[in-house]
């Protein structure tokens, strides 16, 4: 019995260092898979907000000038009718005259009207208006373009017509002038040789259907009773005198 215990003993004694050893080779093991199963790290959540997309931008059409018309026939070479009926007198400018009753052909009024025909006659024209609507006649006032092409301002250039403003439409009035100034100094169309050499035959006195002024073409600027007589002289009655230095304007010294 004493063997018995004593034995006992002595196995305990063997045993522990064997468990100690084993519980040793796990603990590593359990080091490792604690440490591959660390927790990952937590990754903020980012909430990305739409971009809006920016709201296109158009950009205007150059502003529109006035209606836009057919021209059916072509009166000379200032004047157009449209396909509304109406007839249009063209501000701001003066060609040779072919078919006032009151006054004679004048040189190069058949190719002023003519050069009108080529270029608006059958053509969709745009009617420009400045301050007054229509003359004593009934006639629209407008200027005439044709894209960015203003039709008074080209006849004025080319030698076609003369630079003629009444007040108060005088918007172009400045361009008018320069392109009579340039026509006249090349001597273009109703400037050339031909025209300025050729004697004026001016109408006779007689009183206009208002009865306001009366054509008298020896009447001298003194003694005009104002600008708006003298101008008529000068586009009504013919009185080419009346404007010495041929910008349109009748007696410059007094009405300029």
């Amino acid at each position: 019995m004493k063997y018995f215990f004593l034995l006992l003993f002595i196995a305990s004694v063997i045993a522990l260092p064997v468990g100690l050893i084993r519980s040793l080779k796990n603990e590593p093991k359990v080091a490792s898979l604690m440490t591959t199963i660390s927790p990952s790290p937590i990754i903020p959540t980012i909430t990305v907000k739409p971009t809006e997309s920016p709201i296109p931008t158009v950009t205007p059409s150059a502003k529109q000038r006035g209606i836009l018309v057919k021209v059916i026939n072509v009166v000379d070479g200032d004047t157009i009718k449209i396909e509304t009926g109406e007839t249009v007198r063209f501000i701001g400018i003066d060609s040779p005259e072919s078919v006032d009753p009151r006054k004679p052909i004048q040189c190069y009024s058949k190719e002023a009207t003519v050069k009108n025909e080529d270029l608006v006659l059958g053509k969709t024209v745009e009617l420009e208006k400045d301050v007054s609507e229509k003359d004593r006649y009934g006639r629209l006032l407008r200027y005439i373009w044709i894209g960015d092409q203003l039709i008074n301002e080209i006849l004025v250039r080319e030698g076609f017509a003369y630079s003629s403003t009444y007040p108060p439409d005088v918007k172009y009035q400045n361009l008018f002038l320069e392109a009579q100034h340039l026509a006249r100094e090349e001597k273009r169309g109703l400037w050339g040789d031909v025209c300025q050499n050729q004697a004026i035959v001016l109408p006779s006195a007689r009183p206009i259907s208002d009865g306001s002024y009366v054509c008298d073409c020896s009447k001298s600027c003194a003694k005009m009773s104002s600008c708006d007589e003298a101008q008529y002289q000068l586009n009504v009655c013919g009185c080419s005198r009346r404007d010495a230095d041929g910008d349109g304007i009748a007696c410059d010294a007094d009405c300029q």
